[in-house]
Order: C-alpha cells, then sequence, then structure tokens
C-alpha cells in the first residue's frame, strides 16, 4: 500500500484517525475528523505527538505501550484514554492501534472513537444501579424478580436472609419449587394453586397472605404482593414478589381484643386530654379577656382615685384639729387606698401591672417576712420556713413576691380556720421537656420553687378548676375580694414562671410558685426613709384629666414648687420649645393626640439636656412597659399615689442630679420690692406660652393679668392701670406695634417688653424704639424673664 493511498483512507474515514512516526512518533497525517475535534491544524499536529494528546501518558509510558507492535508480537493494541483538545477539555476515547508497513518507513495507524456519551451513560447507568442496589438491599421489605418462567433472577439481602437461600441455589427452578412447594400439614403445594404465580399469566397485581418453606424445613408466614413486569412495549416480561415475615403480626392479631380494648381506652383518654387542652385554651382565653378588660377601665378607675385621694388629703391639713372631720378623712383614704389594692390586683391577674425584676434570693426576702406573717396569721398558726441549701437566685420584683406569699399564706389560715401549720418551702427546680410539653405556658429550664402548704380543709377538683379565676372566692360574702390567687397567678404568669396547685379534700392545699432562675448577684438592701421636703424648682404637669391635673399642681405648689401645666404632649411641647427652663417634666403615660408621651419625653429631653422626668400612670399599656418590666432608667409613679409618696418621689429624682450643676429653673425669688407692687399684662395669643410666662413672672411681680388678643388687652386697658406690658407683636386680630406706639404716647409711665424671636437690634431699628422698650428675646428662660423685668423697672 502506498503512502499516498493510505493517507487518502485517513483522510476520508468516519472515525478519527491518525498516522505517525514509529521513529520520531510525530504525526504524519491526521484526518478532518480528529482535526475538528482536537481543534488543532495539521500543521500544528505535525510537530506533536501522541502522549502530548494523552495527558494519562508520558513519553516513556506510551514507548512501553507500543513495544509489542514495534517487536511483532502483537498485531493490533486496543485500549481507552483521555484526549485533550487544544481549548484544553477532555474527551474519553477508545483507541485501536496497529503499526501498518508502507511502501516507505512503518507507521503506526490509530483509530479513535469518541465513547465520552457512552462513559457518562455507563457512569450513570451504574450510578443507578449502585442507588437501586443501596435501596434494595438495605429495605427490610423482601424483593425477588422473576423471568417468564417464574425463575428467580435476582433476591435481595432480605429475601436470601428471610429464606435461608442464596440467588444462586434457586436457579433453574421456579422459584415456587423452592420456597413454596409444601403445605404446612405436608401435602405438596402445586404450582397452578399458587396465588402468586397467578400475577404473570392472569395479567394483575395480587396480594394475601401465603406460608413459605425456610431452607431448614420451618414453616413461616408471610404477607406478599406480586405484580406483573412489563418492557417498554407493554410485554409482560416477568414478576416482582415483595414480601414480609408476619409471625409477630399475627401473634398480635391473636390479642385483638386485648388490642381493641386498649385502643378503645387510649381514643377516651385522647378525648379527655383534648377536652382539657381546650378547657386550658377557653380558661387562657378568658383571663386574656379579663386581662384586657382590666387594663381599660385601671386607667379612669386609678384617675378617679387620684383626683379623690389628693384633694382628701389637700383638705386633711386644712381641716385643723376637728377629730369628727379627721375620723372621716382617715375613713375615707383607707377607701382609696382599698380601691388602689383593688386595681393593683385587677392588673396583675391581667399581666399589665409594671414590673421592677431584680436579682432576689427568696430565702432571704422569706425570712425577713417573719414578722410580718406572724403578725397576719396569728399565734394559733404554726409557721415553718425551709429554705434549700445552695438556693438560686431569681429574678422577680420582690415586692409582688412578697405580696404573693402574704395572699398564699392568708388564704391558708382562712382554710385552716385560723389555726394550723403553714409551711413556706424555697428550692431549686428543674422543669423538663416533657412537663413543659404536658403544661400549657411553662418553658423547660431552671427556676426557684416557692411553696406554700397548709393544713386546711383542702378542695374538691371542681373548685381547683376555678381558684384562678378572678372574683372567686369560697368565703362568706364581705370576707375577701377574690382576687388574691388571680393575682398570684397573673403576677407569676407576667414573670415567665408557672403555678400549680395541689390539693385534697380534708389533707390541704400546697400552692408552688415556679419563679426563673438568674444567675446575677442579688444587691444589697439600701435603707430608705420616705422624703417629704419640697423645693423651689419648676415642674411641668402634663395631665388630660382636668381634676387629676389641678390636684397634682395644687399638691406639688404645696410643696413649693413652681408648677406649670398642660393638658396633653403638644400643648406641653408649646411649653419646652417656649424657652421655659424646666427641673422636672412629671406626665401621665397615656395621653390623648398625635404625640405620645414617651415622645414628648425624648423631645424635650433634646431640647432641654439634662430634664428629669417621671411617669404617672394607673395603666401602662405598653409605652414603658415590655414584657411586663419597666423599661430601663424609666422612672414609673404608679396612681393612684399619696402626698408623701409624691414628695418622695419628685425629690429623690431631682437630688439624682449632678451636684453642684445650677439646675434650669432653680434660682432666688427676687428680692426687690419695686417689683412686688408690679401690675404685669401679658399680651400673648398662644395659651400655654402666655399662662407659663404668667406662672414665672408671679414669683417677681404682684399682680398679673392676661391678654391673648389685641381686643382683649385694649379692654384691660380700658379697665384697668397695668405698670407694665408683656406685648407679642403677632397677635391674631393684628401686629401690636401700634397698640405699642400708641401706650408709649399716652401712658408715658408704661413699662414695654416686646417678646420676639426677631433679631433685638434690628428689632429696635425697624420700629424705632428707645431705651424705654425693653425686648425679651425668644425662647426665653425663667433667669431671662427675671432680668428683663427688672431691667424695665430700673428708672
Amino acid at each position: 500500500m502506498t503512502s499516498e493511498r493510505l493517507g487518502q483512507i485517513v483522510e476520508d474515514s468516519s472515525a478519527e484517525t491518525y498516522l505517525f512516526s514509529s521513529t520520531d512518533f510525530r504525526f504524519v497525517l491526521v484526518n478532518r475528523g480528529a482535526r475538528e475535534n482536537l481543534g488543532y491544524s495539521l500543521e500544528e499536529l505535525e510537530q506533536l505527538t501522541p502522549w502530548d494528546l494523552k495527558p494519562s501518558f508520558k513519553r516513556e509510558t506510551f514507548l512501553g505501550l507500543v513495544a509489542p507492535l514495534l517487536e511483532g508480537r502483537r498485531e493490533v493494541l486496543s485500549f481507552e484514554t483521555v484526549h485533550r483538545r487544544k481549548d484544553g477539555s477532555l474527551y474519553d476515547v477508545s483507541v485501536q492501534l496497529q503499526l501498518v508497513r508502507t511502501d516507505e518507513e512503518p507507521l503506526f495507524f490509530a483509530a479513535i472513537r469518541d465513547v465520552t456519551e457512552q462513559k457518562q451513560t455507563e457512569r450513570d447507568l451504574k450510578r443507578v444501579t449502585a442507588r437501586l442496589d443501596a435501596i434494595l438491599n438495605n429495605t427490610t421489605m423482601s424483593v425477588f424478580l422473576m423471568d417468564d418462567r417464574q425463575h428467580c433472577v435476582f433476591m435481595n439481602k432480605a429475601a436470601e436472609q428471610m429464606t435461608g437461600y442464596t440467588l444462586a441455589e434457586t436457579q433453574g427452578r421456579p422459584l415456587h419449587d423452592v420456597i413454596h412447594h409444601t403445605y404446612p400439614d405436608g401435602r405438596p403445594f402445586p404450582l397452578s394453586e399458587c396465588e402468586i404465580d397467578r400475577a404473570f399469566p392472569d395479567n394483575y397485581q395480587t396480594q394475601g397472605e401465603e406460608v413459605f418453606v425456610h431452607k431448614d424445613g420451618s414453616f413461616y408466614p408471610v404477607g406478599f404482593t406480586a405484580s406483573p413486569m412489563r418492557d417498554e412495549t407493554g410485554k409482560i416480561v416477568g414478576t416482582v414478589i415483595e414480601a414480609r415475615e408476619i409471625s409477630e403480626e399475627l401473634k398480635a392479631r391473636g390479642a385483638l381484643n386485648a388490642f381493641n380494648e386498649a385502643l378503645q381506652a387510649r381514643v377516651e383518654q385522647a378525648l379527655e386530654e383534648r377536652r382539657q387542652i381546650e378547657s386550658q385554651l377557653l380558661q387562657s382565653q378568658k383571663m386574656e379577656a379579663v386581662g384586657q378588660l382590666t387594663g381599660g377601665i385601671a386607667h379612669d378607675f386609678n384617675n378617679l382615685l387620684q383626683v379623690i385621694g389628693g384633694n382628701l388629703e389637700l383638705l386633711k391639713r386644712d381641716i385643723g384639729t376637728d377629730e369628727r372631720a379627721q375620723t372621716c378623712l382617715n375613713h375615707a383614704l383607707e377607701g382609696v387606698e382599698r380601691g388602689a389594692k383593688l386595681a393593683s390586683q385587677l392588673l396583675a391577674f391581667g399581666r399589665q401591672q409594671p414590673l421592677q425584676p431584680k436579682p432576689t434570693h427568696i430565702g432571704r426576702l422569706v425570712r425577713g417576712m417573719s414578722d410580718m406573717l406572724t403578725r397576719s396569721l396569728g399565734e394559733r398558726i404554726e409557721i415553718e420556713t425551709v429554705v434549700g441549701a445552695g438556693l438560686w437566685n431569681c429574678l422577680v420584683d420582690p415586692v409582688q413576691v412578697e405580696n404573693a406569699i402574704l395572699n398564699l399564706a392568708i388564704n391558708g389560715r382562712d382554710a385552716m380556720d385560723g389555726e394550723g401549720k403553714l409551711t413556706i418551702e424555697a428550692g431549686n427546680a428543674f422543669v423538663d421537656d416533657r412537663y413543659a410539653a404536658d403544661n400549657e405556658d411553662v418553658r423547660a429550664g431552671q427556676y426557684v420553687m416557692l411553696a406554700v402548704t397548709d393544713t386546711g380543709r383542702g378542695m374538691s377538683p371542681d373548685l381547683q378548676k376555678k381558684v384562678f379565676d378572678p372574683f372567686f372566692t369560697t368565703k362568706a360574702p364581705g370576707q375577701g375580694t377574690g382576687l388574691g390567687l388571680s393575682m398570684v397567678y397573673g403576677f407569676v404568669k407576667q414573670t415567665g414562671g408557672h403555678v400549680k396547685l395541689y390539693s385534697e379534700e380534708g389533707q390541704g392545699t400546697t400552692v408552688r410558685l415556679y419563679l426563673p432562675r438568674t444567675r446575677a448577684e442579688e444587691a444589697a438592701p439600701v435603707p430608705r426613709a420616705l422624703a417629704t421636703l419640697g423645693g423651689t424648682e419648676t415642674i411641668l404637669v402634663v395631665e388630660d384629666e382636668q381634676t387629676v391635673r389641678s390636684t397634682a399642681v395644687e399638691m406639688l405648689g404645696e410643696l413649693g414648687y413652681k408648677v406649670l401645666e398642660a393638658g396633653n404632649a403638644e400643648d406641653a411641647m408649646a411649653v419646652i420649645n417656649s424657652g421655659v427652663a424646666v427641673d422636672l417634666l412629671f406626665t401621665d403615660v397615656v395621653m390623648p393626640g398625635k404625640l405620645r408621651s414617651v415622645e414628648l419625653a425624648r423631645l424635650a429631653r433634646e431640647k432641654q439636656p439634662g430634664l428629669n422626668v417621671l411617669f404617672t400612670s394607673g395603666y401602662t399599656e405598653n409605652a414603658i412597659v415590655h414584657s411586663g418590666r419597666l423599661d430601663h432608667d424609666v422612672e414609673l409613679l404608679s396612681k393612684p399615689y399619696s402626698r408623701e409618696q409624691l414628695a418622695d418621689k419628685v425629690r429623690r429624682l431631682l437630688d439624682s442630679a449632678v451636684d453642684g450643676a445650677q439646675k434650669p429653673g432653680q434660682g432666688a425669688v427676687s428680692g426687690q420690692a419695686s417689683l412686688q407692687h408690679v401690675t404685669l399684662l401679658i399680651l400673648e395669643d398662644e395659651a400655654i406660652i402666655r399662662k407659663a410666662l404668667a406662672q414665672m413672672a408671679k414669683d417677681w411681680v404682684g399682680r398679673v393679668l392676661e391678654a391673648g388678643s389685641l381686643a382683649e388687652a385694649a379692654a384691660i386697658l380700658t379697665a384697668e392701670s397695668p405698670d407694665m406690658l408683656i406685648a407679642d407683636l403677632t397677635l391674631p386680630d393684628g401686629s401690636a406695634i401700634e397698640l405699642v406706639n400708641t401706650l408709649r404716647r399716652e401712658r408715658p409711665a408704661l413699662r414695654i417688653i416686646i417678646a420676639s424671636g426677631a433679631d433685638r437690634d434690628a428689632l429696635i431699628a425697624e420700629h424705632a424704639f428707645d431705651d424705654s422698650v425693653q425686648v425679651l428675646q425668644k425662647p426665653y428662660d425663667q433667669t431671662m424673664v427675671k432680668q428683663c423685668l427688672l431691667a424695665a423697672c430700673d428708672p
């Protein structure tokens, strides 16, 4: 064969074909198909060798591979490898290599077939086969595949274990003859009677139960499903059998009656559990609804109590030594106190009271209540306290814990008819997941358990279901409110804890409180004396209820404070923006209007940094209380409050300022006799600003008149002869400039002060004011007002 002829054969071949030298192994000819697949030109390939295209071969390895062809020991070499294209991509190839003798030098002839897709298909098939084998060999179901002769062609591991046979041992005969050939009584079991076999000839799926024969000769029952297998054309080619050993299942059937009875009992138990869960849900919804109701009425109720209590305290100071009047007032104040306690219990039940939790050692708290409990319960009640060693601290409001203990102790005393033993126990407890799952609103974790046990008459199961309901009581009318245990329940739930009650008629009752543990240390108690001192600072009272506001203003005024007032947050902000220096903002939490009390406090502090803020409310909503706890750095005085409580809270808050710092509104009252006899007319259309200015001026001048318009001012000037005028220039019925100029001409003795936010020098130049006219620059504070008044009085 000539080289030209060989070259033509190579070029026209449909497969990839290569000719390369048997001496230097460089490619002599590579056909079109190979060049296109590789991406090389013939000129580029003529500079390459086979191992340049085969990344898995080195020169020595390839020379060793073709040595048998060169030595004549082999005529053809077949192998598979990988080719690398010019762009670096790889593809799988199958190689047929032989040495061809030509009329010149011998050449290697390589026929290459791209088997990438074939390899990928083989890999996919192998992966699918491995997955199928994993599934079949890991299932506990026995699986058999039979061909059209009912010979077994596959058994999984479960099938081999169940029958005792390997696949090889079943070859050459129908599977029926291997594992299903005999009835348990010894009679032969012909194939024609086999239900499993009918799946193939009858072309339908069948299932049922049969008895198979083990390799060791024993019989065992199985449940089976037999289904015909079809090829891609739909032709039936065999049967697939799924089987499981059902000895245990049959034993269970033998106890069917007992099982049914147990099942019926379980169903009844489940229904009872469902009824209990529904009852718990209804109870939770009921308590939530009552909680919402109590929160809704608490605000108005406490406002009424505040008005009544505050005015009674003010009246008490005025009635002197009239014993009968003092007694009546004391009774009335006791009624206010009882009303406040009732409102507090309602809020506690509704989980809406503001709590101030802190790390607390329950053991020390209980021991500290010893004297109080003895006095409250009487001498015939024996009190035993048991505190476990290593007791953890818990995160609670200690005042509310004391109230809870006292409520439980008094309930126990009443249940024992005033004579018996009361045990108070504190110990560490752990609530596990199972207990938490069985009890609503309980989280697993560590708790401090506080238990109060009495030896009283106990309660029936029916009473135990109602004991935490608000207003429910077993006492005679007038002997209790029915809110004691409700308050305990609400407080513990709001704290994040759990309440559990145990009681048997004639045996007594135990109430256990689970309070959340904390790892924080308990702070050392600091003795406090109730402060009743007043002061001279300026306090802005913000309260939408007129009667409540008036009572607070009068109380604070009696304590010596300068008091400004506003009926809503917008008016209060107007006072702050007017420039009046305020030492304390005393604001109700629940306010009408768009501006909320919390936002008022924030804006006021931006305007006057360092401003003290004291909130007050009988119902906090969620403004300053979140998750039942008072927000950090928030001061709250709960309504209703007494004069002493108000004085103490205000004084302590004001005294918390930095020592030596001058407070914004504090200053000595002017001793200038010239101001004490002055009648001042204030002309200002903004009522809040006008009243604030009047309140400040009253500290220095003898009398203050107010006008909100030019018309009102003209009427006052006609009827009165004021000594001094402070006038805003822009009024609803015109500018005050004309009035000022008229008064300067007609009443030269009248001292005039212009209150304006305009530039002072520009204002004086524009209106040609002389030294007889003073300018009070807005925003102004109390010091600026005083200086301006003194300057106007200076002859």
